[in-house]
């Protein structure tokens, strides 16, 4: 996901080969890298239209022909960071057999991705809440997105008693905000660490305490 650096270097001057919309689709790629690259080092709060296109490599000018204001420009990187992040947990999940296995696949491509991608993963997780409602209303989108992976599992339940109807946001909440923390907060480890204490924790409600501890250690394994 992250652009490799010769990526992100300036077009040749010039007479270079490039049409007007290969240009144009570099300097905006370059845009959301130089803000994610920015919001991670200094904080949503803190960045200034200067300190995008500095990281970027391109003028004020270009950025406005793009992005009519840093929040244009964090929804659209935002956007770019969940639509990849949903498209390696969907591809994760279809190679599964089952749902239980599904979330499995589905989590850890998660969790590895933040793990691989950093600065990513604070624009995403930590820095959105501070990036307006725009941002605000995309990030309960993917919540909603989410919780209906999990709403799948009602169906494998045995137990008759019906899970209240807000199971499924309560259980994607709580691993935002851990995740969250553990971002914006980063001790020795990977986030990919947690991953059979967040199986356990989701799949309980749906199979039972000792088939998702089961699955659990078999994921740490």
């Amino acid at each position: 996901m992250e652009l490799e650096e010769e990526e992100l270097g300036p077009l040749p001057s010039g007479r270079h080969g490039f049409s007007r919309e290969q240009v144009a689709a570099h300097q905006r790629e370059r845009l959301i890298a130089g803000i994610a690259a920015a919001v991670a080092r200094d904080g949503y709060n803190a960045v200034t239209i200067s300190h995008i296109t500095k990281e970027a490599r391109v003028s004020r000018r270009a950025f406005y022909a793009h992005f009519d204001t840093m929040e244009a420009c964090f929804l659209a990187a935002f956007d770019v960071v969940v639509g990849h992040l949903e498209e390696l947990i969907r591809v994760a999940a279809e190679s599964e057999p089952d749902w239980p296995r599904q979330v499995v696949a589905g989590l850890r491509s998660a969790l590895e991705f933040f793990d691989r991608e950093p600065d990513l993963a604070r624009l995403c997780m930590v820095e959105s809440v501070n990036a307006g409602p725009a941002v605000a209303e995309r990030f309960q989108d993917a919540v909603a997105r989410i919780a209906s992976l999990l709403a799948a599992g009602r169906r494998e339940r045995s137990n008759p008693r019906p899970l209240p109807a807000s199971t499924e946001e309560s259980l994607v909440g709580a691993l935002i905000s851990t995740v969250s923390r553990s971002i914006a907060f980063p001790k020795p480890g990977r986030l990919v660490d947690l991953l059979p204490d967040f199986l356990e924790f989701v799949l309980m409600p749906y199979l039972g305490l000792e088939a998702a501890h089961r699955l659990a250690a078999e994921s740490a394994s």
